[in-house]
């Protein structure tokens, strides 16, 4: 795998989130923005776990997100494309394992496997807070977002998750809405990640690589609603939930893959790849 640079949260990727859920010029100032982020950064948990592979579906991002909307080659679920840049770009093996990964990670698969019913001793770890709900101003239910799926998704990983990869995977969350005359903004959406434990780039070996999926619903009632017409604060309710799995044997990877192709009917791919 080669080493990148994981997309920037920055106050002017951010701006272009918050103007999604209705915020002004007049809030969106440089020093508001920049506030945001720090306050963000502040609350994210350190983790060591990185990426080599951020992905959502396509239906999950616009154009406008700034990221090229392509399909991972290879891919099982075309559907997945690259929605940030991630710690790593993977190698031929690192894209073969790829696809196995997807498959673990689709939720109907690894709630089966979590379920205990291939009594393959899965070590999978599933996370879902209890769903928050208040009323608040747009800005902070953002950040209040961006905060949970971050802590929700490192809470996963016994090493946590690195913090690049949590800002990477920020870039582009708060998408617009398809239909601008909605008066409720809502915002169902998930990022399937790749994860790799201390990469070693002299002997091209890791100590582990695994996947972590996190999902959101994030509902504000009324969104575009300014003070003059009743506040500036709006009932908001956040739901997130994650789940994620590593594997220091790829044998291991291998049968829980294969158990998830039989259960469900899938033409398996040859694991591990050639």
């Amino acid at each position: 795998m080669a080493q990148t640079s994981p997309s920037q949260f920055t106050p002017q990727v951010l701006k272009g989130q918050l103007q999604n859920v209705g915020l002004s010029c007049q809030q969106l100032t440089d020093a508001n923005l920049a506030g945001y982020v720090a306050n963000v950064d502040s609350q994210l948990p350190n983790g060591s776990v990185q990426s080599f592979g951020i992905l959502a579906k396509s239906s999950d991002l616009t154009a406008s997100s700034g990221m090229a909307l392509k399909a991972l080659a290879g891919s099982n679920n075309s559907a997945l494309v690259q929605a940030a840049t991630a710690n790593w770009e993977p190698g031929t093996q690192a894209e073969g394992f790829n696809n196995y990964l997807e498959v673990i990670a689709y939720p109907d698969h690894f709630k089966w496997l979590l379920s205990g019913v291939p009594q393959n001793q899965f070590t999978g770890v599933y996370q879902a807070p209890q769903a928050t709900s208040g009323n608040y101003p747009n800005a902070q239910a953002i950040q209040d977002l961006f905060v949970n799926v971050c802590t929700t998704a490192s809470a996963t990983l016994i090493n946590g998750l690195d913090q690049t990869t949590m800002k990477a995977i920020l870039t582009n969350v708060i998408q617009p809405l398809n239909d601008a005359q909605l008066s409720d903004y809502n915002n169902t959406a998930s990022r399937t990640i790749m994860l790799v434990e201390n990469y070693n780039t002299s002997t091209g070996y890791a100590d582990a690589i695994g996947v972590l999926y996190v999902g959101w619903t994030l509902t504000i009632s009324d969104y575009k609603r300014k003070s003059k017409d009743g506040g500036d604060t709006h009932p908001t309710t956040l739901t997130v939930e994650s789940w994620s799995v590593t594997y220091e044997d790829g044998s291991i990877l291998c049968r829980d893959y294969n158990a998830v192709c039989t259960q469900f009917g899938l033409t398996p791919m040859t694991c591990p790849p050639n």
